[in-house]
This record gives C-alpha cells, sequence and structure tokens, in this order.
C-alpha cells in the first residue's frame, strides 16, 4: 500500500497555490489537486456577460493586495514582477451618495508608500502556479477533481476522479466557498446569503484615476472603483440586489448608469468591458480543524467584498497554517495532530470572525434609508475624517500593516 502523505491540498486557487509555495523547505511531501485545468493566463471568467473587449488581456476579476499579503508572496518568491496589469494604490476615498460625508484614507497615514496593489487574479494565480512547480517537496496536479472522502487512521483518504486514491495525513481544504472537502467532511457553517450579486467589470473613465480606490454607498449597495495600471482604466465590483437588472444594459445605459451612481467622480464612463456577476454570502466555518483537516481561505469564511478584504484574510490562514507545519518536524508531531492545528485556528479564527462581524456591521448601516441613520452616518463619516490617528489605525488595519 502506498504511504500517505503528509499534505494534501484541495483547491489550486490563490490560497491553495500560497500554501504550496510557503512549504517550501518544510521537509513535507505536499500534493495539490484541483478539478480544474491549470492556470493559463489568456482565460477570462466564465459567466453572463454583453459588451465588447475593453482591454485587450485584461481579467475582469481582481484582489487588493494588502502590505501584508505582499511581503507574504515577496517573501515565498511569488510576487510578480512590474506588469501592464497592476497598480499600486496610495490612498482610499469612501463616501455616502446619500448625504455630503466623505472620508479619505492616505498611505502616509499606515507609514507606507502605498496601501495595497490590485492585481489581477489571472496573473497572480499563474505566478503562484510557475513558482509552485519548483517546490521540491510538492506535486501540483490540475484536472484531478475530488469524488470522495474516507477517514482512515493517521488521516484522510481522497477518491479523485479517474479512480486514484490518495492517503494524507493532513487534509487542507482550499476549494472555496462550495467547499467539496467542507461538505464531504460535514463541517458545520453559520451561513445566510445577503440577497446580492457582485456585479464585475472593467471601465473606461473621462478623467484619470491618480491612483486612488474609490467606494461609493449608493442607495443600491457598495459600489468600488479599483484603480489599474492605465490611468483611465478602473475595474468595478457593484454589490447589488439589481444586478440581474445591470446584466441587461447595453453597454451606453451601462455607462450611464455607473456615471450617474458615482456622481460622475471620474467624470463619465466612457465604456465598459464584457461584466459578469456572482452571488453574495456570509459564511463561516463553526470549526477550520478537525483531526487530519484543515480548511483556509473561502472554504473556511467568505465575507461582503466591500472591503476588499477577502482574498487577504485567505493568505493569512496560508501562512498562519504553513508557519505551523514547518515546525511539526522540530516538535515530534504529525502534520495531522490537533495540537499542531489547534495553533492555526486560534491564530486565525478570532481575526477571521471579527473581520466578517465588522463587515456585517458596516453593511447593515449603509443599507439602511432610515433618515435618522443616515444622519448618523454621515455624521460618523465627517467626525472620523478629522481624526488624524482614528483614521491612521483604520488605514493600517486595511493595509494589514
Amino acid at each position: 500500500m502506498q504511504e500517505p502523505i503528509d499534505v494534501l491540498i484541495v483547491g489550486g486557487g490563490l490560497v491553495g497555490l500560497t500554501l504550496v509555495n510557503a512549504l517550501r523547505g518544510s521537509r513535507l511531501s505536499v500534493r495539490l489537486i484541483d478539478g480544474q485545468s491549470p492556470p493559463q493566463l489568456s482565460a477570462r471568467a466564465a459567466g453572463s456577460c454583453q459588451g465588447h473587449a475593453l482591454v485587450a488581456g485584461v481579467s475582469p476579476r481582481v484582489s487588493a493586495i494588502n502590505l501584508a499579503s505582499e511581503a507574504l508572496l515577496k517573501r515565498i518568491g511569488a510576487w510578480p514582477a512590474p506588469a501592464a496589469q497592476q497598480c499600486a494604490y496610495n490612498q482610499m476615498s469612501v463616501w455616502d451618495s446619500r448625504g455630503t460625508a466623505s472620508i479619505q484614507f492616505d498611505a502616509d497615514l499606515a507609514v507606507a508608500d502605498h496601501l495595497g496593489t490590485i492585481i489581477e487574479n489571472d496573473q497572480l494565480t499563474q505566478v503562484l502556479f510557475d513558482r509552485g512547480l519548483s517546490v521540491d517537496e510538492a506535486q501540483v496536479d490540475y484536472d484531478h477533481g475530488v469524488e470522495a472522502i474516507e477517514r482512515i487512521d493517521g488521516g484522510y483518504r481522497v477518491s479523485v476522479l479517474g479512480g486514484e486514491s490518495i492517503s494524507c495525513k493532513l487534509l487542507v481544504g482550499a476549494d472555496g466557498g462550495a467547499s467539496t472537502v467542507r461538505a464531504l467532511t460535514q463541517v458545520k457553517t453559520l451561513e445566510w446569503s445577503y440577497q446580492q450579486a457582485a456585479l464585475v467589470t472593467t471601465i473606461e473613465t473621462q478623467a484619470p484615476h491618480q491612483g486612488v480606490a474609490r467606494q461609493c454607498f449608493t442607495s443600491v449597495g457598495a459600489l468600488a472603483f479599483l484603480p489599474l495600471a492605465n490611468p483611465k482604466h478602473c475595474s468595478v465590483v457593484w454589490s447589488t440586489a439589481t444586478t440581474a437588472e445591470l446584466l441587461a444594459l447595453d453597454d451606453r445605459q451601462l455607462c450611464q448608469r455607473l456615471t450617474q451612481s458615482s456622481e460622475a467622480v471620474l467624470g463619465e464612463v466612457l465604456a465598459v468591458d464584457q461584466r459578469f456577476s456572482f452571488p453574495l454570502r456570509q459564511r463561516h466555518a463553526l470549526r477550520y480543524i478537525q483531526p487530519g483537516l484543515a480548511l483556509i481561505g473561502d472554504a473556511a469564511h467568505t465575507i461582503h467584498p466591500l472591503a476588499g478584504q477577502g482574498a487577504n484574510l485567505g493568505f493569512a490562514d496560508a501562512q498562519a497554517l504553513a508557519m505551523v507545519l514547518q515546525q511539526c518536524r522540530f516538535n515530534g508531531l504529525q502534520p495531522g495532530d490537533m495540537a499542531l492545528l489547534r495553533s492555526y485556528e486560534q491564530a486565525r479564527h478570532p481575526t477571521n470572525l471579527l473581520m466578517a462581524a465588522v463587515m456585517e456591521g458596516i453593511k447593515r448601516v449603509f443599507d439602511t434609508d432610515d433618515p435618522g441613520v443616515n444622519w448618523l452616518r454621515n455624521l460618523g463619516l465627517s467626525l472620523l475624517n478629522q481624526q488624524s490617528a482614528l483614521k491612521g489605525m483604520v488605514a493600517k488595519l486595511a493595509a494589514g500593516a
């Protein structure tokens, strides 16, 4: 019988590939499997769409990588080289369209030269994948979907579509919000639908973005303009219950709606790329670990995208789990031992739960049109904008500093 490997990671997205790279030099046998095809930079997201290709080669899905995640990616040698599709932003501007208050966060408040970097998910996944292929301890296999999971002495046995069976001491679920690993191992979650979907696209604007990440809380949901390398191109994430209606608009109509809803903050929206959508759901696993099992990234938790922190929480999960696994050879523990895994859960569960609670609170405060809440909301924004010390704390938190 084949000897069980130390760590089997299910999920070859950003977080799973980060864990592979972070385990370089661990002397653990590591394998990653994923049911999808290998990453390709030319791939574009699938979904309901119409409209022309505004920017050749620009993927609609991007992540706002904070300073902590940037430091991790650089440490594991997976930070993309300067390229056309990444943009460091040095300021965030947030305002409420139903009032007059706004707030600005500058990189100076976080004692940094920038607050974060907008990077295409495809580009970052490709770099992590290429880098992961060079990890001596690891084997990376795509087109390997999970069919069944069985608990065995000392770990798990995973049956792969096509007939292969893989035994492991630690099974890591990094397979996203609809995690097969979480479902088949019957991990309980607390979750609910926001009754919203996020509209994602790329736009061209009349005025340059000047390296500023902007978010407007509109009457129908949070609308974010995230700066791209081209000074007049932004990635758009609009979280709303009217996404189906927005998808049905033609390009001219959607440009007009975006211009109006953003209060023409960058002048007119001149052009729009293909648009896509994905449903929004709050989800948190009650436990991240079981004997021989750990969940990371969206498999463990999903939050509302209004602050763009989902990917950063996943990177932090991968880093925390890698840190405890790097030590198991020195403390005599096996990768799946609960004594080891508790350290990971204790490091990440409270932090992720707090971020989820904060995002939920912000969403609820900005969702209501109650005049009293509207007045208090705008007063709070105005007061916060006047408090440099408090703004500095918020800026450092957002930057992961």
